[in-house]
This record gives C-alpha cells, sequence and structure tokens, in this order.
C-alpha cells in the first residue's frame, strides 16, 4: 500500500501485471539465492556496520566458520591500513605478517576521512597468499565496497576513526572476534588500555587524514552525517520540498 510518485500505490501499479521471463524478474517463491542478503552487526568496535553474507563462499566459511563449539563465528589478529594508498604499499609487505586468518582492516576511508565514503575496502590477500590459494580474508573498512564484490566485508563501520570513532584506537596486532550468530564485533582490547590510546590520540591532534583538495571536500566534510545515517549532508532536508513552495532558481 505503499504510495508511489504517480499518486497510486504500488500495488495498483502491478495490479494484472505478470512477468515475461522468471530469470529476470524473479518470483519471490523462486529466489536467485536462497539465503541471500546481510547483516547489521554492532560490538565496541562501532556502532553500526553491515556485512555482505550473500557472498560468503564454500571456502570462506570452511575456514571461518566452521567450528563446531563456535559456529558462525571466529576470531582473528588484525592489519590495520589508513586509506586505500596505505593499503596498496604495504599489502605484500613480510613483515605485516599476514596470514590465512588475518583480518585486514582499513580506516580513514569514510564520509569524513576518505572524504565521501569511497568503494576501497575490497581489500586482497597479499599475492603469496593468493598464490597459495586464499583468495579472500575477512575484512573491515569505514568506507564501502562495490556491489559486485564477491569478499564477505564488514563495511559502513560507523562512527569512522575520522570522526573520533574506536577505529581510530585499532592498533595492528589487536585481535577481533566476529560473532554473525550474535552479529556483534568485539575488539578484544580492556577498557584501561583503550583509554590510554584515546589520550594519546588526542594529544596527538586526533586521527589524521587527507587535507581538503578542493573547497567541495571542505564543504562535504563541514556537514556530512556517518554513513549509519546515510552519508547525507545534515541540512539537506530542509530544502527536500523548495519545489513545492516555490519555482526553483536553476542556473544552466
Amino acid at each position: 500500500e505503499v504510495a508511489t510518485v504517480n499518486g497510486r500505490t504500488l500495488a495498483e501499479n502491478l495490479a494484472g501485471r505478470e512477468t515475461a521471463d522468471d530469470e529476470v524478474i524473479r518470483r519471490y517463491a523462486n529466489p536467485l539465492v536462497e539465503h541471500a542478503g546481510f547483516l547489521n552487526l554492532k560490538g565496541n568496535l562501532f556502532d553500526s556496520a553491515l556485512m555482505k553474507t550473500s557472498v560468503i563462499a564454500a571456502d570462506f566459511r570452511e575456514r571461518f566458520l566452521s567450528d563446531p563449539e563456535d559456529p558462525n563465528a571466529f576470531e582473528g589478529r588484525v592489519v590495520v591500513f589508513d586509506g586505500s594508498e596505505d593499503y596498496h604499499a604495504r599489502i605484500d609487505d613480510p613483515a605485516l605478517e599476514i596470514d590465512a586468518r588475518t583480518i585486514l582492516v582499513m580506516r580513514g576511508a569514510g564520509p569524513v576521512g576518505h572524504p565521501g565514503g569511497a568503494e576501497v575496502v575490497n581489500m586482497q590477500p597479499p599475492e603469496a597468499l593468493i598464490r597459495a590459494g586464499i583468495e579472500s580474508l575477512p575484512c573491515l573498512g569505514d568506507g564501502r565496497q562495490s556491489g559486485t564484490s564477491g569478499s564477505p566485508s564488514i563495511l559502513n563501520a560507523s562512527p569512522e576513526a575520522a570522526t573520533g570513532g574506536p577505529l581510530a584506537l585499532l592498533e595492528s596486532g589487536d585481535r577481533l572476534r566476529v560473532d554473525l550468530g550474535r552479529c556483534e564485533v568485539t575488539l578484544r582490547v580492556d577498557d584501561a588500555e583503550l583509554a590510554a590510546r584515546r589520550e594519546r590520540l588526542e594529544a596527538e591532534g586526533g586521527y589524521r587524514y587527507p587535507d581538503h583538495q578542493t573547497p567541495w571536500q571542505e564543504i562535504q566534510r563541514s556537514m556530512v552525517e556517518p554513513l549509519d545515517r546515510g552519508m547525507t549532508l545534515a541540512p539537506a532536508t530542509k530544502y527536500r520540498d523548495v519545489a513545492r513552495l516555490s519555482p526553483p532558481r536553476d542556473n544552466h
């Protein structure tokens, strides 16, 4: 019964219409993937994040989610990258000691940090692991990922590092527990250590991200909302009905 732009309800618009090809527009009882979709995750590292569970492959499920004593959950050591440039520069560095159980984290990729919540969190394992047959690792970040990506990443983590979220306190070597059954991600670092890290970070001026490169980036960063609120510009709702009140003053 939802209203649509033509003034009629969705049901009224669809009445008497049938799909001509069930492979293109599939019926509800015949889904393309039986258990498609995503999970909304929470925890002490962020208030909200999304994980696209429909792309969890058999190999990934076997390596990370098949412990009979702890089903649909895993724990791993993290390696942290600050933005996509840092990831590309260091992902193949042997000193990072990335193995088949490592969780890759990218921060500084959110609405303020990048800016714009960039589609850059689709990280691949180091080349040495790929050659050994490990084609995906758990990834987590405060940016976005292309909808065509096959990686079961944890994305849109909010609040982002650039606005003081706990991601800014994360260090390589920390351990994370991801529990899909409880929809929780837990950073295994005690509160006292996190408080000390917060104090050091604030003394250094907070989480550093690249300077503005255009006036539009400066405007974006000054008023953008977090990803869990849609990454919209905070004052934008004041103008959504302007065309109903008066003719818009367009400039072509």
